[in-house]
């Protein structure tokens, strides 16, 4: 059974168009109708001449097979297969074997549907009218030169050899109809399936994008407010410097979800998250989401009270990203449920675990609030879900917050509880694992970030004022020497004149008019001099995509920062390249 299963496989492959697997069906199946008029030609006393046209026609089927399979040539077997089935074959055994007084008129037939059915464009046109041309000549030779048409005598036979005709034929149609039905089943599957992955996809995107969109609101709603705090108290040096940390704050926040929005490769998957771990201070981050959400918290004189007396030292390996997004959902839900001026209470509890290299945290968010119907609790976690009350209906929010935070709590393997009772409150509680750092991780992170680069000088090339002022004070601040370039015209006039090692280090825009970053970095790698073609050179530009960074390093730059560049990194970059020698 195997073995027939793979022959019929040889000639069924998926690779195959339909009019290739229908010509392997009509050929095989023909074949066999072969053999039964051959053996039925037996019992009818068919001359002899009948009989080699038979073998000639089983011969000639077993050709085309080979031409369409064996060379991969479909097309031209079918047309080879209708040329000569229907004007010689077929019209010679029509004179043979008793004209119209048999069963090849229905042979004759199935050859001129079977010319149609298997060809593309407009050759079958043309095939299909010389293949009537051969029918219609044996139909007049039969009836101008009757001594042409050998007869069957027996009109018993004759009902015999139309029934075996009409069964043989209608077995093949029937196989072609039933496969094509099969064929449309499947294709209408494959595309079922294919819109399903489209929807599902298209669902991801748009899930992802809410998420986003949800996300963002808090950090943009603290930048928005401090900073009118600060346009308010712009004579007060304490209100001003409180605001300009707490914007600093929210930016850096901001700017790490727009870095996830900036991957592509994301939305496509639907998984908008991934994780990466940093050594950080538990009670440091949530004292840093607790000021994120001052201004909320203060217009509603709400208190919040933290606690750290169940934990250790509280110092830990996580995803402080995301544990600081899980927290602000959290802290943002409490703020919004809450009655004015009550509490809120954020109490942090290490526990033990049997892995050495992890401990548990549980994080309880409790508020004095509104509280949630118990009927609802199995709901609070679907997205767009939100119970309907006359504060819920007050309050604006989209019913994303915690569908996002429970898929973020899981991605952290973690898990997340609610308690609540209306009227009094609801506390929510969120256990995760979390790594305790290693010696090396934590010398890494008391890294104290001073450094001095008095005696560098450093070349700005950027046709963005701002961007340059913004670049030249943070380097003057660490002691560089700085001199700036519009364009890459510039940048390259003003290396090409230097003698060696007058610029230490060139920090490049990638964007810009005249010449680019990246032909500009090609160009001084192609100088003459060797010290100045080999000069360092960091692209610095908002071109966060993943081409955009390989054009750059293959254009030969050393390093390459994402605007808005944070200035530690750059300093690091830096102390790598100067200092370090790499």
């Amino acid at each position: 059974m195997s073995g027939l299963k793979r022959f019929f496989k040889k000639f069924y492959q998926e690779s195959f168009d339909i009019q290739h697997r229908l010509l392997n069906i009509i050929l095989l199946s023909g074949m066999l109708g072969i053999v039964l008029s051959f053996i039925s030609s037996i019992f009818l006393g068919f001359d002899p001449f009948s009989y080699l046209l038979i073998g000639i026609c089983f011969v000639f089927f077993v050709f085309t097979l080979w031409v369409a399979n064996g060379l991969k040539k479909p097309q031209i077997a079918v047309i080879i297969l209708s040329i000569i089935t229907n004007n010689i074959i077929l019209p010679l055994l029509y004179l043979y074997s008793g004209g119209m007084k048999s069963g090849m008129p229905i042979w004759c037939l199935m050859g001129l549907i079977f010319s149609v059915m298997l060809l593309k464009g407009k050759k079958a046109y043309i095939i299909l009218s010389i293949n009537l041309l051969g029918f219609l000549t044996a139909v007049f030779v039969s009836y101008k030169f009757p001594q042409f048409l050998i007869t069957i005598d027996s009109i018993k036979f004759v009902y015999i050899d139309m029934v075996i005709a009409i069964v043989v034929v209608a077995f093949i149609f029937t196989l072609i109809f039933k496969y094509q039905a099969y064929v449309y089943e499947k294709q209408k599957k494959e595309i079922l399936n294919a819109y399903k992955e489209a929807e599902k996809a298209t669902n991801a995107k748009s899930e992802f994008l809410s998420n986003i969109s949800h996300d963002i609101r808090t950090p943009i709603n603290a930048v928005v407010g401090y900073t009118e705090i600060a346009k308010r108290n712009i004579n007060d040096t304490e209100k001003l410097k409180d605001a300009f940390n707490k914007i600093s704050i929210a930016s850096n926040h901001l700017l790490n979800l727009i870095d996830e929005v900036l991957d592509m490769s994301k939305i496509e998957s639907g998984k908008a998250y991934k994780i990466e771990e940093e050594v950080c201070q538990l009670s440091d981050l949530v004292d840093e989401v607790t000021r994120l959400m001052q201004k909320e918290i203060s217009d509603k004189n709400l208190k919040v009270h933290t606690n750290f007396s169940l934990m250790d030292d509280g110092v830990v390996s996580c995803d402080r990203l995301h544990l600081s997004q899980i927290l602000l959902n959290l802290l943002s839900n409490a703020i919004k449920y809450s009655y004015p001026e009550k509490n809120i209470f954020i109490d942090v509890v290490q526990f033990t675990s049997d892995d050495e290299s992890n401990s548990i945290y549980e994080f309880h968010v409790k508020d004095e609030g509104c509280g949630i119907n118990q009927d609802y609790l199995d709901k609070l976690f679907i997205p767009f879900e939100r119970e309907k009350t006359a504060l819920n209906n007050a309050v604006a929010g989209t019913g994303l917050g915690l569908a996002i935070t429970k898929s973020l709590v899981e991605m952290l393997h973690g898990t997340i509880e609610v308690s609540s009772e209306l009227g009094k409150g609801s506390e929510f509680v969120v256990t995760l694992p979390l790594a305790v750092p290693d010696l090396t991780e934590l010398e890494e992170d008391e890294d104290t970030m001073v450094y001095d680069f008095h005696g560098k000088r450093i070349l700005i090339v950027d046709d963005d004022d701002m961007s340059r002022e913004i670049t030249c004070d943070a380097l003057k601040e660490v002691g560089a020497d700085v001199e700036e370039a519009r364009d890459g015209s510039f940048a390259i006039e003003k290396i090409s004149i230097s003698t060696p090692g007058f610029y230490d280090l060139v920090i490049m825009d990638v964007h810009m008019p005249v010449i680019d970053g990246c032909e500009t970095t090609k160009i001084i790698r192609g100088l003459k001099t060797k010290e100045l073609a080999e000069i360092p050179i960091i692209a610095m530009t908002a071109n966060a995509f993943p081409e955009d960074k390989k054009r750059a390093f293959n254009s030969g730059v050393n390093a390459y920062l994402i605007k808005p560049v944070r200035i530690n990194n750059l300093v690091k970059v830096l102390k790598l390249i100067l200092h370090e020698k790499r």
